[in-house]
Order: structure tokens, then C-alpha cells, then sequence
């Protein structure tokens, strides 16, 4: 087990050194110069003076050590658009992202397993079409749409939450809903053909023949067994919320990482698109090696072939 969790961490921060390189050159291969964006009415001796303050007129080598050498001493960068440091930056943004993150987690999961129970549960009747249709239209939908849509009825309209800025727990209601919902739909189907699939298992079998009730056996045995399954589905949909987050935030004007991500790398804001992408990463990282660790508790054959625990 402790050798599994410290290959885990290695190849971890193997990832995360690898994306730390691709960024910083990609970004500075890009056709573009910052110190333009920021001051695009001054003279080529005021660029080149700019460019030294910002630290992008050195070759990509020697700006890259000297990155690396800051970001040993615990510092990642200015950000001189936002005319503060990265981690400042990041530190503001992160906590409202993170309720929107957890809010849309928990929605979705909830959610996501109550239906998905109920439908394999009621498999081929009305109720498991009902709910099949409603997870097909929830992943069909843009969420630029449904959040369009949910600002004119639910804000315009009804006037019941706010729909732009960060104001209040209130701000964040709306956006998790929308981000939510595209990953409701895939637990939702994924859940209930795990379920369907684990139902009809012999030993769910064996359980039923043995007196066991019903319930007791749908929980004990079908759904331990199908949450195996759903933990590389989680890992996978936290990914593709965080990419829904850069979208979700811009349309809602949520000051949260996303909208972060999406300014600096329209404004060619090197470190602060650094900072953003190493925590992104690393947050993806942690969250794979927890589902590997998941794993070994959950399946006795993977904790038998680690050792056990």
C-alpha cells in the first residue's frame, strides 16, 4: 500500500514538472508580446524596458531557470495586469470556485445516484425511460445555454437568484446547477447500467437465495460492486468540470478561477497562466491518486495483489 502511494506521488510530480515545461514554452512561442497588450501605445525602448520588468525579454532558457529558481523559494510570479502576485491572485479566486466546484459535486452525485439506482432498480419500465430521457437531454445541452436560459427565467424573471458576480453563497446557486447537470446525466447512465449489471450477478444471486432482504443486497453486494466502475467516471468528470468551469464562470461573470484562466490567457499573462495550470494539474493529480487508493479498498483482489492493508 505505501509503496503504491509513493509511485503514485512520483509519477505525479513527473506529470506535473512536464506541464510546468510545456506551458512556460508554449506560451512563450505563441505569436503574441505581452508587454504590447499592456501598453500597446508605447515606443519599441519603452517595450524593451518593459519586457526586462516583466521578465520575458531573456531567452526562454535563461527565463525558464530563472522561474524555476522562484518557484523553489515559494514564489510564482507577478501578474502585471492584475498588478499583484500569483498566488494572491489565485489565493481570491480559488475559494469561490471551489463552492462552485463542490456545490455542482454534490448536486450531481446525489442526484446522479438516486436516479441511477432508481432506474436500474425499475429497469424497462416507464420510470427508468422517463429518467434514461432526462440524463440524454441534461448531456445534450450546451451549458452556455442552459446557463443563458436559467439567468432569463430564474433572475430575469422570477428574480429569485442572482446571476453575475460574487456576492454571497446566493452568486453560486445558479452556476452549479448548470455545471452540474452534464455530469448528473453521465452518472445517471453509467449507474444504472452498472447496477443492471451487478443485479444480475451470482453472487447478488446467491445473497437473494440466502434470505437476505432485498435492500440489504442491493446495497451490501449491487452497488459496492458498481462503485468500482464510477470511480474512474468521477476522476474523468472532474475533469471535464473543471474545463466547464472556464465557460460556466465567463457566462456568469463569476470571478473564480476560470474567469482567471480565461483573462490571463487572453491578456498573454505568462506567470499567473503558469500558477493556474500547475494547481489545476496538481488538484487533477490528488484526485486520480485518491482514486486509486479507492480502488484498493474497495476490490479485495487489487488490496489482496498490493499486500493488503
Amino acid at each position: 500500500m505505501l509503496a503504491t502511494i509513493t509511485r503514485r506521488i512520483l509519477q505525479g510530480l513527473i506529470v506535473i514538472i512536464g506541464i510546468t515545461v510545456i506551458t512556460f514554452v508554449m506560451l512563450r512561442l505563441i505569436p503574441s508580446d505581452p508587454s504590447r497588450t499592456m501598453a500597446p501605445n508605447a515606443t519599441e525602448e519603452q517595450l524593451m524596458q518593459l519586457k526586462e520588468q516583466m521578465g520575458i525579454g531573456d531567452p526562454i532558457p535563461t527565463q525558464f531557470v530563472k522561474y524555476v529558481k522562484n518557484l523553489m523559494r515559494g514564489y510564482m510570479g507577478y501578474s502585471y495586469f492584475q498588478k499583484a502576485d500569483v498566488s494572491t491572485v489565485i489565493a481570491k479566486a480559488l475559494p469561490m470556485s471551489s463552492i462552485l466546484l463542490l456545490f455542482a459535486i454534490i448536486i450531481a452525485v446525489v442526484f446522479g445516484l438516486l436516479l441511477g439506482i432508481t432506474a436500474a432498480i425499475n429497469s424497462n419500465t416507464w420510470i427508468d425511460r422517463l429518467i434514461s430521457g432526462f440524463s440524454v437531454l441534461f448531456q445534450s445541452m450546451p451549458n452556455y445555454w442552459v446557463g443563458i436560459i436559467l439567468i432569463q427565467i430564474i433572475s430575469v424573471q422570477l428574480k429569485l437568484l442572482p446571476s453575475t458576480g460574487y456576492k454571497g453563497i446566493r452568486y453560486s446557486i445558479l452556476p452549479s446547477i448548470v455545471l452540474a447537470l452534464p455530469m448528473t446525466a453521465v452518472l445517471i447512465r453509467n449507474i444504472r447500467a452498472s447496477m443492471m449489471d451487478s443485479i444480475n450477478q451470482n453472487f447478488v444471486k446467491a445473497a437473494k437465495a440466502r434470505g437476505i432482504p432485498s435492500w440489504s443486497s442491493l446495497i451490501k453486494y449491487s452497488f459496492r460492486n458498481s462503485l468500482i466502475p464510477m470511480l474512474t467516471l468521477f476522476g474523468t468528470q472532474l475533469g471535464v468540470l473543471l474545463g466547464n468551469c472556464v465557460v460556466v464562470e465567463y457566462v456568469f461573470g463569476y470571478p473564480g478561477i476560470g474567469m482567471q484562466i480565461l483573462n490571463a490567457i487572453v491578456r498573454r499573462d505568462y506567470y499567473l497562466v503558469q500558477g493556474l495550470v500547475a494547481l489545476l494539474s496538481s488538484f487533477f493529480i490528488i484526485v486520480n491518486m485518491a482514486i486509486d487508493i479507492g480502488y484498493i479498498y474497495l476490490d479485495p483482489r487489487i488490496r489482496k495483489a498490493q499486500g493488503g492493508l
